[in-house]
């Protein structure tokens, strides 16, 4: 079956003109290819080639973030180990994403070495990705089995991120089979690091390396008026509210550490360098689930008048420590898995149109709602589905490894699968308990890999944007889950439960939990909306 192609909108066009642009300059090389040779071979007009990249350097500028927001995504699978074996495997992970545009890069060597030049790796427009970049080396050392003290992380994380271009370099350079002379070089810097690590404890070792980082801090050229205050304590704001998955003992703690700030910092200090309002994205609020066991029907009630309020109030609450505050675009997902999970478009419909309704009538005017419908121009949701699949999907293979052999991967999984198996009994009561939950682990894994490719498609739409989740996450991730309710449990949300109202507070719980306490049901504007606990509840 041929996958169709689809009108884009205009942020999925510049995903497009990205693609097309990177795969000429490799394959015809820089000089070779014009702006009108990208137009031409995407299909796109010339002015919507300019209207999202003024050059060919922004091409290479949109490379650079797709290799950042690709490790950013993976930075939580970093194994448990010395700060040589987190360093080598963070090495090897941006290595097989630059290697695909190697010719293009070793090109441009001159330029990229060039401070002043506009895709100079260390010129004043590429000092964002610098500050992301230096956020993954300060969590490799972060959570290393050998982290030094402290006071001596940051500067280590400097050496080590000045010390990768000298790799990566190489790797550009090195016409070895499959660039084994790079690798051998990774491997005896691994174990020089390996054996210098403790050596940073003893006596002589903070004044060594304060001496080498601050010279890697000219090199940087990080602008001295850098400053993460305000990202931080914006950043912090946000952590009151996660959600986190189980994961390793060593991991357990929910506290707002460094670690768990790093990669946001960067993203957060880009609106606020420029004094724009920070956009955070959440998917969520698909649909209401079709189990009548969960849920009062198939409209919003209470449970997402509350979570709206909420995610209003977040944004003013980040209003008061900075002055342009926060926006979040509330990106819909029921469209991308509705058939998984027996839910039709007409009610995905149905539900975001409430929603929006919800949106003005309680004056939460930083939250906007963006669907599928609004990133990708079809008629068919089936078939807009099959593209975003092949366009953005991973290998299944690949997700059931990482779920066997991942805690944080594998508690996911496990979350989904208990939502599917919940709704598959109630949905089809002539099948065994044992049947259902073999069957959903398909969908589950299904549904991971839909919402996977969804996240994927959404860096690509706002690439600079901080990214919430209606799930718990990884306490290092590069999202951070969002509890926008009080729930009996981290994974429940409006759209599978109901709201039981209580004397001093409210909790969301199942329907058939609210029902069986004796809990009384309240009707609003002819609709069902929520429960009061009864006399006896």
């Amino acid at each position: 079956m041929s996958v169709p192609a689809f009108p884009l909108s205009a942020s999925s066009s510049r995903r497009r003109l990205l693609d097309t642009g990177l795969r000429l300059l490799e394959e015809q090389g820089f000089a070779a290819v014009s702006m009108a040779d990208i137009a031409a071979a995407a299909a796109q007009p010339l002015a919507e080639v300019y209207r999202h990249f003024g050059s060919k350097n922004d091409l290479v500028s949109g490379f650079y973030q797709r290799v950042h927001d690709e490790l950013e995504g993976r930075v939580c699978d970093l194994p448990a180990g010395t700060v040589a074996l987190r360093f080598q495997t963070l090495m090897r992970w941006k290595m097989d994403l630059v290697v695909p545009q190697h010719r293009l890069l070793r090109s441009q060597i001159a330029h990229l070495l060039d401070a002043e030049d506009p895709i100079g790796v260390l010129s004043p427009e590429t000092e964002s990705i610098r500050l992301r970049g230096l956020a993954l080396f300060e969590i490799v050392v972060r959570g290393a089995t050998d982290a030094p003290a402290e006071s001596l992380i940051s500067s280590l994380a400097q050496t080590l991120y000045a010390g990768h271009w000298g790799v990566l370099g190489l790797r550009l350079l090195d016409r070895s089979a499959e660039g084994r002379v790079t690798d051998g070089l990774l491997e005896m810097l691994s174990a020089g690091l390996a054996l210098s690590t403790p050596q940073l404890s003893t006596l002589f070792g903070p004044l060594l390396l304060g001496q080498v980082a601050a010279a890697v801090g000219q090199f940087l050229q990080v602008a001295p008026a850098v400053d993460f205050d305000v990202a931080r304590r914006v950043a912090k704001l946000l952590l009151l509210h996660r959600k986190v998955l189980p994961t390793d003992p060593a991991d357990e703690s929910t506290q707002a550490d460094e670690q768990s700030i790093a990669l946001h910092l960067p993203k957060l200090h880009y609106y606020i360098r420029q004094g724009l309002p920070i956009h955070l994205i959440l998917p969520a609020f698909p649909a209401k689930s079709p189990n009548p066991r969960k849920v009062l029907g198939k409209l919003p009630d209470l449970g997402e008048e509350i979570a709206l309020t909420f995610l209003q109030s977040l944004c003013d609450a980040i209003g008061q420590v900075y002055a342009p505050g926060a926006r979040i675009s509330i990106c819909a997902d029921g469209r991308v898995f509705a058939d998984l999970v027996q839910v039709s478009d007409a009610d995905v419909s149905a539900y975001n149109e409430v929603l929006r309704q919800l949106i003005e009538q309680l004056g939460t005017s930083a939250l906007d709602i963006i669907n599928l419908e609004d990133v990708l121009v079809t008629d068919s949701f089936d078939e807009a589905r099959t593209w975003i699949m092949d366009q953005y999907g991973e290998p299944l293979e690949e997700l059931k490894a990482r779920v066997r052999d991942t805690a944080h991967h594998r508690a996911m999984f496990n979350g989904i699968h208990r939502f599917v198996s919940e709704d598959g009994l109630a949905l089809a009561p002539e099948k065994s308990k044992s049947r259902v939950k073999e069957e959903s682990k398909h969908v589950a894994y299904e549904v991971i890999r839909r919402s996977n490719a969804w996240t994927r498609l959404l860096a690509q739409e706002f690439p600079h944007a901080v990214r919430l989740s209606i799930h718990p996450q990884h306490p290092h991730s590069d999202k951070i889950g969002l509890r926008i309710t009080r729930a009996v449990d981290n994974w429940l949300t409006p759209w599978h439960g109901v709201v039981l109202l209580r004397d001093n507070d409210y909790v969301l719980v199942k329907r058939h939990q609210a029902e069986e306490s004796g809990a009384v049901l309240v009707e609003k504007h002819g609709q069902p909306s929520h429960y009061v606990a009864g006399p006896n509840s």
